[in-house]
């Protein structure tokens, strides 16, 4: 085939699923820059990816990331992006519900990154959070429960790397009998409140699959607009349950299969 006869769309759309493949999701000025492409030539390849099924864009960020689609074409699709693709509707919804943000965090160095956040949904006065956000793991409640979850091993290798940190906020990890009162609390009770005892608040659940723990689930709070008693009562119980949807739809093939080998 000569050169000219190459369809150049056709080029310029599988660049755009390598680019997002090697890439966390991205605005359309930041694919257009990474892509070397006016504006209006990427946010078109985009929007003609995400009618297609191939990439979905995050409400909240603008970001494009890619869908479930993509599978059937490449195994870039990660856990975490179909965990990411399953719990956004779902957060919005429930804070549509509840009126509190939400958000899905995952673990990123001795920090929690943000991967979906629904606080652009609300109209509450808090700390605008957005996807890339991060909080020290020592010092946020969905990082005790990142912690309260994993593995013996990997446990004390994360606790050991937020000791040696100099951030203020990972200074829990060098008080290890505080530490270990909070992550026994996460693992009995199956949530955290966390440290923080300022006026806006966190709770978290966790998220797993077969092999373990894959992120974390947050709702935001201002601390003198609900009491602990419906933070424990009503709200713990919707994130629990919330995040067995989110299990069940983004790992409920992987579970079954773990389950049915264990049989």
């Amino acid at each position: 085939m000569e050169r000219d006869q190459e369809l150049k769309s056709l080029k310029r759309g599988l660049q755009a699923l390598i680019m997002l493949t090697r890439n966390r999701p991205m605005t359309v000025s930041e694919a257009a820059r990474k892509m070397g492409l006016p504006r209006t030539t990427a946010e078109r390849i985009l929007v003609t990816l995400e009618t297609e099924g191939f990439v979905a864009r995050d409400p909240a960020s603008k970001r494009f990331g890619l869908a479930a689609r993509v599978l059937a074409l490449a195994g870039g699709f990660s856990a975490e992006d179909r965990l990411t693709q399953v719990a956004s509707p779902k957060l919005f919804a429930k804070t549509r519900e509840i009126g509190w943000p939400l958000a899905l965090a995952v673990p990123l160095g001795d920090q929690m990154s943000v991967r979906v956040t629904t606080d652009p949904a609300t109209t509450l006065w808090l700390y605008k959070r957005h996807v890339g956000s991060e909080i020290g793991i020592a010092g946020s409640s969905g990082g005790i429960v990142h912690l309260a979850f994993l593995e013996d091993a990997q446990r004390e290798e994360m606790i050991e790397l937020l000791r040696q940190s100099d951030d203020p906020i990972q200074a829990l990890a060098r008080d290890r009998p505080r530490l270990d009162a909070y992550l026994a609390e996460a693992r009995r009770d199956g949530f955290s409140i966390g440290p923080d005892l300022g006026p806006e608040r966190a709770v978290s659940v966790p998220l797993r699959d077969a092999t373990g723990i894959k992120a974390v689930l947050v709702m935001m709070f201002i601390a003198r607009g609900v009491s602990m008693a419906q933070i424990t009562g009503r709200f713990v119980p919707e994130l629990k349950a919330l995040a067995a949807q989110i299990e069940a739809e983004a790992f409920g093939d992987q579970i079954g299969a773990e389950s049915g080998s264990k049989s």
